[in-house]
Parts: C-alpha cells; sequence; structure tokens
C-alpha cells in the first residue's frame, strides 16, 4: 500500500533554524524596477552631488577647486579642454514589508498555514535587503493594533524580526468564530 504520510507542520513560536533562508536565497537578487516620486529616487541614487559611484555630468575642470582624480578623460580628449565628472551620492534603501498577524493568518492546509507563507515572504525579501547593506523594517499587524519595526541593516537585526513574528502568537479575542486552523 502506498499512502502518503502527512506532511508534518513546525510548532508555533518556530525557531529561525526552520527556515534557512540565506541558502535558498543566494541565487535571488533585489532589484528596484520601477522608480518612485519622493526622497529616494530610483536604484540606491540620493538626491545631492557628493562622494557616490553614479556618474552624473563633466563640466570644466576648475584648478585648485576640482580633484583631479575626477578628471574624466574621456570627455577631456573629445574636447582637448580639461573636464571633470560630478557623481551623485549613494543613498541606501529602505524596505517596508506589512505582516498581517491577525488570526486570520492561523488557517492553511496541512502543509502551511498563511501565518507560515507571510513569514518566508517577509524572510525573502529582508534578506535580499540587508544583503546589499540597505536596510529592511516591518509593520506588523496584530489583533490589537499596528505596531512598527525599526528599518535596520545586518542579518542580526533580520533575524531578531522574524523571530519576533514567528513568537507573535496569535489570540482569538472572543468576536465570532474560533479561525479554522487547517483544510
Amino acid at each position: 500500500m502506498t499512502g502518503r504520510q502527512p506532511a508534518r507542520r513546525r510548532p508555533r513560536g518556530g525557531k529561525l533554524a526552520h527556515l534557512a533562508p540565506e541558502r535558498t536565497l543566494r541565487r535571488l537578487e533585489l532589484q528596484v524596477t520601477r522608480r518612485l516620486d519622493g526622497l529616494l529616487n530610483g536604484e540606491h541614487l540620493g538626491l545631492i552631488p557628493g562622494p557616490g559611484t553614479e556618474l552624473a555630468e563633466a563640466r570644466l575642470y576648475q584648478p585648485g577647486e576640482d580633484d583631479v582624480r575626477h578628471m574624466d578623460w574621456a570627455v577631456t580628449a573629445r574636447t582637448t579642454t580639461p573636464h571633470v565628472r560630478d557623481l551623485i551620492a549613494d543613498h541606501e534603501l529602505e524596505a517596508w514589508s506589512l505582516v498581517d498577524l491577525t488570526p486570520s493568518m492561523d488557517f492553511g492546509t496541512q502543509t502551511m498555514i498563511k501565518r507560515d507563507l507571510a513569514v518566508a515572504a517577509l524572510a525573502a525579501v529582508g534578506f535580499l535587503t540587508v544583503r546589499l547593506g540597505d536596510r529592511a523594517g516591518a509593520y506588523l499587524l496584530h489583533a490589537d493594533g499596528m505596531r512598527r519595526w525599526p528599518a535596520r541593516t545586518g542579518k542580526a537585526a533580520m533575524y531578531a524580526l522574524l523571530q519576533a513574528v514567528l513568537d507573535a502568537q496569535s489570540v482569538h479575542d472572543g468576536r465570532g468564530p474560533v479561525p479554522h486552523t487547517h483544510l
């Protein structure tokens, strides 16, 4: 008889070791696909000129004011007058996630409940963000209101956020029927 065994779910309040996100996420990359109006105009570009890696415009070299290391040799060769290239200051990306931790997320199949899927999505976006040195934060929606988890950089901060989400037990508030946990 070839019966399938039901998938085992991890207990509520699980450990981060069950996620193992880094191994899976090494092949993925987070890219900004659409530029939005606001303080951060696109993919890691700041609004002010300054030391950075993104090229702005070329302008005439001012002896004594400009650093020779910023000389744009291609423009200088074309125009036969010295030019320097201004740079746009780099800016950190700040990624925010909204995670629903209300009792409605305690529904799912034998394999996974919606809350576990939300944690996996948060881990994916979070680790892709902090891997680049950027900051990740979250707004956590509980039955009693919204809580803000400040945006921070680094894996330790991401692990702390994930552990806080995993530890957030759903408490049924007594209004309406108790949610089913499995199909």
